[in-house]
């Protein structure tokens, strides 16, 4: 793998990352952090939806709270 790109959205949210890499990476676990505007949360019922692209592929698949 040589290029990664993700985006990811929710009621309240939205964004997206693209990262390059010279060789490919080790690590086979990717993160993301932010901060929230004026508090904004995602809600607890909340679903994420997420497309990965990875070199000539991709995914797309939605997150939901395990704790429902």
């Amino acid at each position: 793998m040589k290029n990664l790109e993700y985006s990811y959205e929710t009621t309240i949210s939205s964004g997206n990352k693209r990262e390059a890499y010279p060789d490919p990476p080790s690590e086979k676990v990717f993160k993301t952090s932010g901060s929230s505007v004026n508090g904004a949360m995602v809600g607890k019922d909340e679903v994420i939806k997420v497309n990965v692209k990875w070199d000539d592929s991709e995914e797309s698949f939605k997150l939901h709270n395990k704790a429902k």
